[in-house]
C-alpha cells in the first residue's frame, strides 16, 4: 500500500473533538487521547496523497475562469459536486505530532510516536479542500489539561513523518 508523505508546517487547524480514553500496555493502564482535526488546505496539498488525487476531483472550467489565472495547474472546479467526503485508508506511525501552544517552543504540546489515521478529504469549490484527520496521542495528565481547552479552537500544528535522531534530542533538551 502507497504510504502518503502527510507533513504539516505550523498548519492552521481546527481541533474538531478530543476523545480520551485508556490503553492496556500489559498490566498498565496508559491515558490516550484521539484528535479530531481538520485542516483547510490548497487541493494541491491532495499530491501528498496521490500525484492523480487533484486531477481526479478537480478541474479548470474554461469557460467560467478564462485567463484570470495563468497557472496551468491551477484547478478550482469540482469534477462531481454531489460526491461527499471521501475516506482515505492511510494509517501512519511514528510520527510526531506537535500544538503550537503558547508563544515560545517549549510551550509547545510535542507527541512523538503519535498514530495518524482516519484521513477524510471534504472537497469544495474554489479549489480549496479540508483535510480531516485523527491524532492517536498518549499525553501526560497536563498535556492532556492543555489538549481538553483547544477544544472548537484552531491553532497551529506540525506532523513530522520522519524523526530523525537529532529532532527528538533537541525535544528531550527542550522538555528539561
Amino acid at each position: 500500500m502507497y504510504k502518503p508523505q502527510f507533513d504539516l508546517d505550523k498548519q492552521l487547524v481546527k481541533i474538531v473533538n478530543i476523545n480520551s480514553r485508556t490503553e492496556k500496555h500489559g498490566d498498565d493502564n496508559v491515558l490516550a487521547i484521539d484528535l479530531q482535526i481538520e485542516a483547510r488546505m490548497p487541493n494541491d496539498s491532495l499530491s501528498m496523497f496521490s500525484s492523480t488525487l487533484k486531477t481526479a476531483l478537480y478541474f479548470k472550467d474554461e469557460s467560467v475562469q478564462g485567463d484570470l489565472v495563468d497557472d496551468k495547474t491551477h484547478a478550482p472546479n469540482l469534477r462531481n459536486p454531489l460526491l461527499g467526503p471521501l475516506k482515505w485508508g492511510a494509517e501512519l506511525e511514528h510520527m510526531q505530532l506537535r500544538v503550537h501552544h503558547g508563544v515560545r517552543g517549549e510551550d509547545d504540546i510535542v507527541f512523538s510516536e503519535s498514530k495518524i489515521n482516519k484521513f477524510k478529504f471534504i472537497c469544495q469549490e474554489g479549489g480549496t479542500v479540508v483535510i480531516a484527520f485523527r491524532a492517536q496521542v498518549h499525553p501526560t495528565e497536563k498535556d492532556a489539561a492543555k489538549l481538553l481547552t483547544l477544544i472548537q479552537s484552531e491553532v497551529h500544528v506540525s506532523v513530522i513523518s520522519e524523526i530523525s535522531e537529532e529532532g527528538l534530542q533537541g525535544d528531550l533538551k527542550e522538555a528539561a
